[in-house]
């Protein structure tokens, strides 16, 4: 029974990485609160520490993990806020970061067609 509570812990961070990108987004631009960088350091932190428990690294890779990241509001938020892009590429390395803005861009073509 362990991997059902392996995978409600992953889905509780899948959930908060979520919650953080949607209060992110939120924001003005400008000054981006030391407090949600602190939050998204404590996230990735517990992020690592679960692809290391022993539990975890037979069903999730850090590919996985990494994923969550990658979505178009993520890269909003890199894009107005340099610190969080710098937090990102210190934590997981530019690959990730790379791979944010490949998935903005390709969502920004697909959301143009509005032929209807």
């Amino acid at each position: 029974m362990s991997n059902s509570r392996v995978e409600e812990r992953f889905d509780s961070l899948v959930s908060q990485v979520h919650d953080w990108v949607e209060s992110a987004v939120a924001l003005d631009e400008g000054h981006f609160p030391s407090e949600m960088l602190s939050d998204l350091r404590d996230l990735i932190e517990e992020l690592k520490s679960f692809l290391e428990d022993e539990e975890s690294t037979t069903d999730y890779k850090r590919g996985d993990v990494l994923e969550i990241f990658v979505t178009p509001e993520m890269a909003e938020v890199m894009h107005r806020f340099p610190k969080v892009r710098r937090l990102l590429e210190s934590a997981w390395g530019s690959t990730l970061t790379d791979q944010i803005e490949e998935e903005a861009m390709g969502f920004e073509s697909d959301s143009d067609d509005d032929d209807d």
